[in-house]
C-alpha cells in the first residue's frame, strides 16, 4: 500500500520516471514507498513466528559471548552447517538437493538456519511458508471440532503446495498411526511434486549410539533408546523419502540458549 504523504507518487502507488529509451515523456512505474509495506505482508504470509524474525545468516552466531569459543568440533559444526545453508540459498532453484533436513539437538540454531534460507529465498521473489510441527497437528485435531469452520485437507493444502516450506521441530510430537499418517500426507505430496522442503528436527538417526546418556539427580544412568529415533517418529516409510528429499545436516554443539543464560549470571 502506498504511502499518502509520498512526494513522489501522492498516496497513488505509482511516479513518474523518464522514459528508458530516452524518447520524450514520462513513464509510471510502482513507486518506492509501498515497497516496505508489501515486503512486511509477503513476511506475514509466510507465517515467521516473531521469536524468529530476526534470524538471518548474518546474526548465526558460531561463538559464545565474552569472546569464548565452542570446542573446536563445535565451532565447525556450526560453520559447516551455515556454510552448507547459504550455498543451498545461493544455487536456489539450480541446486541438486530439493531441500536440507537440520538434525541436531535443542539449543544449537537449526531454525536460526533454516528461517534465514527460508527469508533470502521470499526476498528473492520465492513463496514460502513456515509450519510448526506441533502446532500443525493441534490445528488439525481442532478441526475434527463440528462447530470449526476448517478442515483437515483445507488446513493442509498450503502445507502441501507451497514452494518452499520450512517444517520446524518434525517429530516433537508423540508417535502414533494418525500422527504418521498426516507426516505422509504432507511429505509424500511435497515429494512427488519435487517441492522444496527444509526440515529441522531433535532426532537422530541412530540415538543408541550417537546419543548422549542423560543422568538423573540421583545417580541413575538413562541410555538413548530406539524410540527416540527420527525413524521411530515418523516411520520408516518416511525416514526413508527424506534421504532423498533433503540434504542430512546434522549440528553438534552445547545448548546456545543455556550457555547465554549461564553467562548472563555469571557476569551478574
Amino acid at each position: 500500500m502506498a504511502l499518502e504523504n509520498c512526494t513522489l507518487c501522492r498516496g497513488t502507488g505509482w511516479k513518474l520516471v523518464p522514459r528508458a529509451d530516452g524518447a520524450a515523456g514520462s513513464m509510471a512505474v510502482a513507486c518506492d514507498c509501498g515497497m516496505q509495506d508489501r515486503a512486511t505482508r509477503v513476511m506475514e504470509r509466510a507465517r515467521i513466528p516473531k521469536r524468529y524474525e530476526h534470524c538471518d545468516f548474518e546474526s548465526y552466531v558460531t561463538d559464545l559471548t565474552d569472546g569464548k569459543t565452542w570446542m573446536a568440533q563445535h565451532a565447525q559444526s556450526l560453520k559447516q552447517a551455515k556454510l552448507v545453508t547459504q550455498g543451498f540459498v545461493r544455487e536456489y532453484p539450480g541446486s541438486s538437493e530439493k531441500g536440507l533436513l537440520f538434525i541436531g539437538p535443542s539449543g544449537v540454531g537449526k531454525t536460526h538456519l533454516a528461517v534465514a534460507a527460508l527469508k533470502e529465498l521470499i526476498h528473492r521473489g520465492h513463496a514460502g511458508l513456515f509450519c510448526d510441527y506441533r502446532e500443525l497437528l493441534k490445528e488439525i485435531q481442532a478441526s475434527y471440532n463440528p462447530a470449526s469452520e476448517s478442515t483437515e485437507m483445507k488446513i493442509l493444502e498450503p502445507i502441501r503446495t507451497v514452494e518452499i516450506l520450512v517444517l520446524d521441530d518434525l517429530g516433537a510430537s508423540k508417535p502414533s498411526d494418525w500422527v504418521r499418517d498426516i507426516v505422509g500426507i504432507v511429505l509424500n505430496a511435497r515429494y512427488n511434486e519435487n517441492r522444496t522442503t527444509i526440515i529441522t528436527t531433535n532426532y537422530l538417526d541412530n540415538p543408541a549410539t550417537e546419543g548422549e546418556a542423560a543422568r538423573l539427580p540421583g545417580g541413575k544412568l538413562i541410555l538413548p533408546t530406539r524410540e527416540d529415533s527420527l525413524e521411530q517418529r515418523i516411520g520408516s516409510r518416511m525416514r526413508s523419502r527424506l534421504y532423498e528429499m533433503c540434504r542430512t545436516i546434522e549440528v553438534s554443539a552445547p545448548d546456545f540458549r543455556r550457555e547465554k543464560t549461564q553467562a548472563g549470571r555469571a557476569r551478574a
